[in-house]
């Protein structure tokens, strides 16, 4: 661990500790007199003896601390600290009295003697053959625990991750560490590879040790595919194993291939041979065979019956929407793409409208919470989550609709496909019957999905799958400078400002206002979200969302959550979780999937309540009670990354740009951030990064076998 300073000493006593452990105040007493240390240390005993890793730090109120980031936990040194060890609940069965006699008849042999020779505590008053069953029985039972913490912790890891390694394994905990630590980083949420692989040098695996390869390449892969990608070339696999310090990559991935965790699409270049895990090779080869089978099918021309339903809503459909329609009702599976304001949520009343007339049930999803309420109001039928249409379970850990259960529909439509990722696209057709419809409604100009896979992109591109693309704005959404704003970024223009677009015909309702100083751009973003919006009648809780690139820096969306809560939200009871610091009335996201309580990654609420370590948050209307590690689960939600915001829509907007996001600037991201106002927009940031991301395509290339499978 090298984490800047190092410190040492008798923990005194622990003065507070998050409830999941993973955060506490505790009092060292070091050869320097005593300290205030902050951190991961819940766990510890008052009376070992630390050595902490970390920084030193200077908090308003608090003062000097000192910032734990690793422990290593010794044997207490002192006979003070090791009566305050076993007086502390080290054994159960021990108290303080009791402590004391132990410590005075066996000194600093104490921990010895509990381990080779318990039975020598019989000669301390106060301890019979019963007592002792119970110090014994106590101190083995934890000692287990206790060294696996200990382990753990000197690679960061705090209690609520060794709790996770226990429930897993159980009193096989240590062993799987210690022998197994390639295990944790597939087995164990939070620990990955580079984690698993510094216990493992730690317990004597070396460099080169089959697996350590194995898992090695197994990681790589995983790691693609948390990129997006549902393989990787060799050559390219082979240049990050090398980042890594893995040698003998051709060994590994023969083992793997012939253990079937690998499977390997063989080229006339060895260098482009794709490497696929197996789990993912099969989602896309069945991915695959299921469209290729649907685009066989074909219905009845439902032209009349479309326009019967066009009379029936009170909508006029032109030529492409019409056509669009009729290809959603007439293909097995059918692709409908356009931008903003050409109309997707009409073409979708009137489909589902032609539909009822003809007597067939559809079902209509999303893959977010709001993608799915969004489309619910628009067309006055129940939307569903994907993960709810599919009746996700938790005993099951999967869904419960599949090919030997499959959802009783004649039709499934997808709004918001772009964000659709291969392993959900699998899910959905495996329950999909025979002889239904799939019809795919989104904007392929969008960022693409966060899981692997390009599914739509992929199919538009195969020529194979039956497309519709709009590309006529109404008139409605054409005097939108948003909308207007956002075309001209997909062509590659430069944005206009409200104020400087002398058509006076468009809304108000888009700005850029030029800040090339991130300290500028924060001031400004502060003054635009307490006066400008409120003046406007935007509540900056419930209608603002600012939006950026990158969780880091100033301009990020962790510097911004702090800045915006203090301003916005700055007396509201407060509730510390680690370093998270969440109030009564703040506003908050979800990021990831809980089916307990139904509610999704990238849902957004507002803490109505904190009482008693739990979290009461109002999503939507909807009371929900978080509780323990559900708590990891939401974070601040004034700032999100845009990434985050897909499938979702706010009246306002802010997008934060900065030269210092450049890694991440494209034309499809700040189009995608755009395309979520619906009645504001405004760019506060530098003139020259939007610039550059407009001008900036590519970089969302992702390695996917799916079109190709297709078009076979």
């Amino acid at each position: 661990m090298a984490y800047g300073t190092s410190l040492a000493g008798e923990l005194v006593r622990i003065d507070y500790a998050s409830d999941d452990g993973s955060f506490a105040v505790g009092r060292l007493s070091t050869d320097e007199g005593e300290v205030v240390a902050v951190g991961p240390i819940a766990h510890l005993t008052p009376g070992a003896h630390l050595r902490l890793d970390g920084s030193w730090s200077e908090h308003p109120k608090y003062g000097k601390r000192f910032r734990v980031r690793g422990v290593l936990v010794e044997e207490p040194k002192t006979l003070h600290g090791l009566r305050r060890y076993l007086a502390g609940g080290a054994v159960r069965g021990i108290k303080k009295e009791l402590a004391g006699r132990v410590v005075n008849r066996f000194g600093l042999d104490t921990l010895r003697v509990l381990d080779e020779e318990p039975e020598k505590l019989l000669k301390v008053p106060g301890i019979g053959k019963k007592r002792l069953e119970q110090i014994v029985e106590s101190w083995e039972a934890d000692k287990a625990g206790r060294d696996l913490v200990v382990l753990l912790q000197g690679h960061g890891l705090g209690q609520a991750v060794a709790n996770r390694v226990l429930e897993r394994y159980g009193e096989r905990a240590l062993a799987v560490v210690s022998g197994q630590p390639y295990r944790l980083a597939e087995d164990i949420p939070g620990i990955g590879f580079r984690t698993a692989d510094a216990i493992a040098r730690a317990v004597g695996v070396g460099l080169d040790d089959p697996r350590r390869v194995d898992a090695g390449v197994r990681f790589l892969l995983a790691e693609a595919a948390s990129d997006g990608h549902c393989f990787l070339p060799r050559r390219v696999l082979e240049e990050r194993a090398a980042a890594l310090q893995i040698d003998r990559i051709d060994a590994g991935i023969s083992r793997l291939v012939l253990a079937g965790r690998v499977v390997q699409k063989l080229h006339d270049d060895p260098g482009l041979t794709a490497l696929y895990a197996s789990e993912v090779d099969a989602q896309e080869r069945r991915v695959a065979e299921s469209l290729a089978g649907r685009l066989e099918d074909r219905f009845r021309s439902p032209s009349e019956r479309v326009r019967s339903a066009e009379s029936r809503v009170g909508l006029e459909l032109n030529e492409d929407q019409r056509r669009a329609v009729e290809l959603g009702l007439s293909c097995g599976v059918a692709v409908i793409t356009g931008g903003p304001g050409t109309g997707k949520t009409t073409i979708v009343r009137v489909l589902l409208e032609a539909a009822s007339l003809a007597k067939e049930k559809w079902a209509l999803a999303a893959p977010t919470g709001r993608a799915a309420r969004r489309l619910s109001e628009s067309c006055g039928r129940e939307g569903k989550t994907l993960h709810r249409l599919l009746e996700y379970s938790m005993q099951k850990q999967g869904f419960t609709r599949d090919v030997s259960n499959p959802l009783e529909v004649d039709g499934v439509l997808v709004d918001e496909a772009s964000m659709m990722d291969l392993a959900l696209m699998d899910a959905l057709l495996s329950a999909l019957p025979s002889g239904a419809r799939l019809v795919l409604v989104g904007d392929a100009d969008q960022l693409p999905s966060v899981g692997a896979g390009r599914v739509l992109g992929d199919l538009i591109s195969t020529g194979t799958v039956p497309v519709a693309s709009l590309n006529q704005v109404y008139r409605q959404a054409e005097d939108s400078a948003i909308v207007r704003n956002a075309w001209r970024i997909l062509r590659g223009l430069p944005t206009v400002s409200a104020e400087k677009n002398p058509d006076k015909a468009l809304r108000q309702d888009f700005f850029v206002v030029r800040r090339e100083d991130d300290l500028q751009a924060r001031e400004t973003l502060k003054t635009i979200v307490s006066e400008r919006l409120p003046a406007l009648g935007f509540d900056p809780v419930a209608d603002v969302q600012v939006l950026t690139p990158m969780h880091k820096g100033p301009l990020g969306s962790r510097a911004v959550n702090e800045m915006l809560q203090d301003l916005i939200n700055p007396d509201g009871k407060e509730f510390l979780r680690g370093q998270k610091r969440i109030r009564e009335g703040d506003r908050v996201l979800q990021v990831r999937n809980d089916y307990d309580n139904d509610i999704f990654n990238g849902d957004i609420g507002r803490v109505s309540q904190i009482e008693a370590g739990a979290l009461s948050i109002d999503f939507d209307g909807r009371e929900v009670v978080l509780v323990g590690e559900q708590l990891d689960q939401v974070e601040l939600a004034y700032a999100i990354s845009i990434h985050k915001s897909q499938g979702s829509e706010y009246r306002a907007v802010l997008v934060m740009l900065s030269t210092g996001h450049h890694v991440m600037l494209r034309r499809n991201l700040v189009y995608t951030a755009i395309t979520r106002a619906q009645e504001f927009c405004a760019v506060v940031g530098s003139r020259r990064a939007l610039g550059m991301a407009i001008r900036r395509t590519g970089g969302n290339d992702r390695y996917t076998g799916l079109a190709e499978r297709l078009s076979r």
